[in-house]
């Protein structure tokens, strides 16, 4: 029982605690009304530059353009000054001028195992948008972690899944994180291709949390999983508790021979924590479970 409480309390403290913020907005419900137009809240576009010229790299998508709540972000590459733009929203301070970056950022410590989402895409040419997460260290050129996640050079026209895992370059605690979001890639971007980006999020991986091992008598069986949650069990009843990332229980089963298959169809899409506990609290086996409908 001892083993469990320290799992359940690291995480739904711990990683509230990791994540400080370093996503804000990350389902884009929160819009700020400049003049005629809205701005993504906690988020940096080009929008304020481009503006003043009628010109909007960055929209508020809504209705069938949204994968939950009200509201996404639509990014679209546009002419600007005869110049290509690329429809950005980023986390970090944009630098307009030549030759144009991303710096800044917000404060972070922690280790995210990988990134997930949704996303629309419709492209130009041989053009392909990007999600992309830097961690960095005393300066922006320090790279501690990076993800980036590419469209494929097709039309995505309905909310596709994406799930990356974060490559580390050193065993150091980031300083500094930074989100960026693109309609176009980096080089030759192609005007009027757009993204519509959603529910964007890290996921951690607490060490020490995941100890199934191959003669536990209780296994997950499939992993990812769509429909249901399927385990092999023997003749005892055991306790399954789904966690999400953010420490919130999401389902509490019990497991026997007869009944070993679990519906999740109210469970979102996403990456999940599971524990299972035999009837006397003891701690049977743990993991992470993707659910990918």
């Amino acid at each position: 029982m001892k083993i469990l409480y320290s799992t359940l309390l690291f995480i739904a403290t711990g990683l509230s605690l990791q994540a400080q913020n370093a996503t804000p907005n990350a389902g884009f419900e929160n819009w700020n009304p400049i003049g005629n137009r809205v701005d993504p809240a906690d988020w940096n576009t080009l929008n304020p530059n481009t503006a003043i010229l009628g010109v909007l790299t960055c929209t508020r998508a809504s209705g069938a353009d949204a994968h939950s709540g009200s509201y996404a972000i639509k990014l679209t590459t546009k002419t600007v000054f005869g110049i290509t733009a690329n429809g950005i929203a980023s986390t970090g301070t944009l630098i307009t001028t030549p030759p144009y970056g991303v710096t800044g950022g917000i404060p972070f410590t922690g280790r995210p195992d990988s990134i997930t989402g949704w996303y629309k895409y419709t492209p130009q040419g041989a053009d392909q948008g990007f999600i992309q997460l830097m961690l960095t260290g005393s300066s922006i050129t320090d790279t501690i972690g990076f993800v980036k996640v590419e469209t494929p050079n097709a039309a995505v026209t309905s909310f596709t899944y994406f799930s990356a895992p974060v490559t580390y370059y050193s065993s150091s605690n980031p300083t500094n994180s930074i989100w960026i979001l693109s309609s176009s890639r980096g080089d030759n971007p192609v005007v009027n291709s757009s993204i519509i980006v959603d529910d964007i999020a890290m996921v951690f991986n607490p060490t020490g949390l995941n100890h199934e091992m191959t003669n536990s008598s209780a296994k997950l069986l499939n992993n990812p999983a769509a429909d249901k949650l399927y385990f092999s069990t023997d003749n005892q009843s055991y306790q399954l508790q789904l966690i999400s990332v953010t420490g919130n229980t999401v389902l509490n089963r019990t497991l026997t021979s007869d009944n070993n298959a679990v519906g999740i169809d109210e469970v979102a899409n996403g990456i999940y924590f599971y524990t299972i506990t035999g009837m006397q609290n003891n701690l049977i086996t743990s993991g992470k479970v993707i659910i990918r409908k």
